[in-house]
């Protein structure tokens, strides 16, 4: 399998993040369930692994199976800029966790303990109105202010 022997050590968020291309490319491809499973399963334990080893990146990843056929991968780590960044005024910032909180929000609902976790710890901005920054979120990403395949616009497709 590609990628088997990677070394996350020296991976960075965005690389870790650049799993999501490849799960839901090995999980189309086999279209079956109990592999996708496998597949998320294998990828937790190894971020776990990882994070052991004292690998922040591997820390911060959640994996998620989303249908038979789709895995995601998201990750904590914009917690740490972000919030303060939101409790300072900045919209952006808001919007951005508003959707990562909508996002986990959700996957805990369905029994993901770490995405439980995530959501239960934060650290989350102080004040907000999710859904309204939900709401903006959707429009920046009609309108070009984010990035299509950003991680927020890439969430807000499947919420």
């Amino acid at each position: 399998m590609p990628g088997k022997s990677r070394d996350y050590a020296a991976a960075g968020v965005g690389e870790i993040a650049g799993l999501l291309a490849l799960a839901t490319l090995l999980v189309v491809a086999c279209g079956c369930t109990p592999q996708a499973q496998n597949f998320v399963d294998k990828i937790r334990a190894e971020s776990t692994e990882k994070c052991n080893e004292g690998n922040q990146a591997a820390c911060h990843t959640i994996v998620q199976a989303l249908t038979d056929t789709k895995v995601a991968i998201e990750s904590t780590a914009p917690l740490q800029t972000q919030t303060p960044a939101c409790n300072a005024g900045k919209q952006d910032a808001c919007q951005q966790l508003a959707v990562l909180h909508g996002e986990l929000s959700s996957w805990c609902s369905t029994g993901n303990g770490q995405a439980c976790a995530a959501v239960n710890t934060g650290p989350w901005p102080a004040k907000w109105d999710e859904p309204a920054l939900i709401d903006a979120a959707k429009l920046a990403c009609l309108s070009g202010h984010f990035k299509p395949d950003s991680s927020t616009c890439q969430a807000l497709q499947i919420m």
